[in-house]
């Protein structure tokens, strides 16, 4: 993916996603949200990205919430 852009990490695992930035040369900074009514089960997934400056991309993570699928 070599022309990867930020949107492409939506819903990603964050693993995956991690993997996805750091072959395409981004850094990458993780912030942790807790989804509604503080469920939290299942692996962390983006919900967001920023791009920051120096190459940088922030992700906004949260757990998985079983029944909740987009």
């Amino acid at each position: 993916m070599i022309n990867m852009k930020i949107n492409d990490l939506l819903t990603l695992e964050l693993d995956t996603a991690l993997e996805l930035c750091r072959s395409t040369g981004w850094r990458v900074e993780v912030e942790f949200t807790s989804p509604p009514r503080g469920e939290m089960t299942g692996r962390y997934r983006v919900l967001r990205g920023r791009e920051l400056p120096g190459s940088i991309v922030m992700l906004t993570v949260a757990k998985d919430v079983p029944g909740k699928e987009v």
